[in-house]
């Protein structure tokens, strides 16, 4: 009589743990990453609530986002990497960049952003 096999072999619990442990790596190394890019996102809404419905000047905004990356404390984007675009409707403010986190010897891990906000006259 064949009698069947349970649990996990020592090699395929190596190889399981190593997997689980790669994925860990790479949760701890972009966790902070999207944490900053929460508080950009944050400084974006908190420009638009501060200007929506009243002319403001490109030196204005840049000036308002650079006080409020000081506050959040994010030194990776000044406020010169901010586009500022001026359309018909109003002001478009845009964050857009990319972050590289080492991973394992020359592997990095690449996360793009794109956050934006209008800014109606």
């Amino acid at each position: 009589m064949q009698s069947k096999q349970k649990g996990l072999t020592a090699i395929s619990f190596l190889i399981l743990a190593a997997m689980v442990g790669l994925i860990g790596l790479a949760g701890l190394k972009l966790v902070p990453v999207y944490l900053e890019n929460i508080k950009i996102k944050k400084i974006l809404s908190d420009v638009k609530a501060d200007f929506d419905g009243q002319p403001v000047t490109p030196m204005e905004l840049r000036r308002s986002i650079d006080k409020k990356l000081d506050i959040e404390m994010v030194y990776s984007l000044k406020a010169s990497d901010f586009d500022v675009e001026n359309t018909s409707s109003g002001v478009i403010v845009a964050a857009r960049y990319e972050r590289a986190e080492s991973f394992l010897a020359n592997i990095s891990l690449l996360v793009s952003f794109n956050n934006e906000v209008e800014i109606r006259k």
